[in-house]
């Protein structure tokens, strides 16, 4: 199942839920990961507070995944994916650095 999360209001009630498909209560989730039963009533109910790593940390318990998706500005379509910018030859004179391998 892919949920398209565009607000922390929304990633609450989206934790909760993937929590209780799970058949677990709050407590038995924070003993897996090492979180107390308060924290995760926190992380439920107010997820702009939840750091990136306990997030990761619940989803991997919960068995979900975290990803992102750029999108095109204006549109609901995805953006074009990300590339290395190639060095230019003035670049790489100025930089003390040697350039990077081309990989593709």
């Amino acid at each position: 199942m892919k949920t398209t999360i565009a607000t922390t209001g929304q990633l609450g009630p989206l934790l909760k839920r993937l929590r209780r498909d799970k058949g677990l209560s709050q407590q038995e989730l924070g003993t897996r990961i090492g979180l107390s039963q308060e924290r995760i009533s926190r992380i439920e109910s107010r997820p702009e507070s939840v750091t990136l790593d306990q997030l990761l940390t619940v989803l991997m318990a919960l068995d979900a995944t975290f990803s992102v998706e750029l999108r095109t500005a204006g549109t609901d379509a995805p953006a074009e994916p990300l590339r290395p910018r190639r060095r230019t030859m003035t670049e790489n004179k100025q930089s003390k650095t040697p350039p990077e391998p081309e990989t593709w």
